[in-house]
């Protein structure tokens, strides 16, 4: 896509009201974009080096519409556009990623088209991005839009079952782009349908939690799903509970997770693994001793250095920090005793294989700590990326 157009475009519009985009400043040979007019159907074609090109129907332009629309001398050839369009458009450009321009062919040529675009952004979006996917033809394409809405999903290749259908239109993403249309092409919808249905809606979260874990999707926990459900909070104890499970050579701990009905017996089921690898005696362990840290401690903040001193942390603060060890071990992840303003642990994760960034800062049994000492903490760290920068 090009980027940082405004500056760069030379547009104009024709007696034919096209928009004319002049690319040559920018690629530095002639290249000469033209529009048809809304009354016209949408299409286009290009001039480059001299050489005439039709351009498919179905491939992305590359220019932001959005550009467009905020330029001056296009404003003649957006006039032709239905009222109240253009900021549909606009709207839909910065969700549905790649296809603005495959709709405009579509919706100036069909009035299907346009309803489903109105009523249903995302079917007319997994449309486009499957016809470019699989060189769909463009009257294929047109024709699937006044087809039943079932039968629009089973030409995407996810079936023609109105449950499916159900869950499609509950999805929630931030934004549709490749990845989230890999994940609604791979995941299996069918054999989820049953379990899903009742969820009020759908993410890209929740679909990639059950893809991991299938058992889940039948678990009373996973029906809870919804508007107060804290992703943070769940990946947490979740994550932890693998781990501990790990450790103590615990195989059927996603059964367990399913059979919990909400966050409170998750945590509790947490909470019962922590206890038991905190009841270990480490001294029967071997003594371990961790490398250096990234970030030296403080007097109020102290790094742990061996296997003994992270398990007494977890046994002292009632949690799981003792479960990191492997990933510590390996310098994936580094603990912190913090002492002032409160008592409490810190984690540091790897991110990227080269730098480090807060995981977790948690009192005992993984309390919530004050926003003094999260700021305190803050400023420690933040003061050492600094510094360890300028010694770069």
């Amino acid at each position: 896509m090009v980027n940082n157009t405004r500056d760069l475009l030379q547009v104009e519009v024709d007696n034919n009201n096209s928009l004319v985009i002049n690319f040559s400043q920018y690629f530095g040979y002639e290249c000469v974009v033209t529009i048809t007019s809304w009354a016209k159907g949408i299409s286009w074609s290009g001039v480059a080096d001299t050489e005439d090109q039709r351009m498919s129907a179905l491939s992305d332009l590359g220019v932001p519409f959005a550009t467009l629309n905020g330029t001056e001398d296009a404003a003649p050839w957006l006039s032709t556009f239905p009222e109240g369009l253009q900021d549909e458009l606009v709207a839909y450009e910065s969700k549905y990623r790649g296809t603005l321009y495959p709709l405009l062919w579509c919706i100036s040529r069909s009035v299907y088209a346009r309803e489903l675009f109105e009523s249903t952004p995302q079917l007319v979006w997994l449309v486009l991005k499957t016809a470019h996917l699989k060189h769909w033809d463009s009257s294929y394409v047109l024709s699937l839009f006044s087809a039943k809405r079932t039968d629009i999903i089973s030409a995407c290749g996810l079936g023609d079952s109105k449950a499916v259908l159900k869950l499609i239109l509950k999805l929630k993403f931030n934004y549709f782009s490749d990845y989230e249309y890999e994940l609604m092409t791979t995941y299996d919808w069918a054999s989820d349908a049953r379990h899903l249905s009742h969820l009020p809606y759908l993410d890209s979260h929740i679909l990639e939690l059950l893809q991991r874990f299938p058992d889940l999707k039948s678990s009373k926990l996973i029906q809870k799903y919804g508007e107060g459900w804290s992703w943070k909070e769940f990946d947490m104890i979740f994550e932890d509970t693998l781990n501990m499970a790990a450790e103590l050579g615990i195989r059927n701990i996603t059964r367990r997770i399913s059979i919990c009905k909400d966050m409170h017996q998750l945590t509790n089921l947490h909470d019962k693994l922590a206890e038991v690898i905190n009841e270990k005696s480490c001294e029967k362990l071997p003594l371990l001793t961790y490398s250096e840290p990234p970030i030296a401690g403080t007097p109020h903040i102290i790094p742990i250095t061996n296997n003994h001193d992270l398990h007494r942390e977890g046994k002292a603060q009632h949690h799981c920090i003792a479960s990191y060890h492997a990933r510590i071990f390996r310098g994936e992840y580094y603990a912190y005793k913090v002492l002032e303003p409160e008592r409490a642990t810190l984690g540091l994760k790897l991110v990227c294989g080269r730098s480090y960034s807060i995981d977790q800062v948690h009192l005992k049994y993984n309390k919530r700590v004050s926003g003094v000492t999260l700021e305190s903490i803050k400023a420690w760290f933040n003061g050492a990326v600094i510094s360890n920068k300028r010694a770069i």
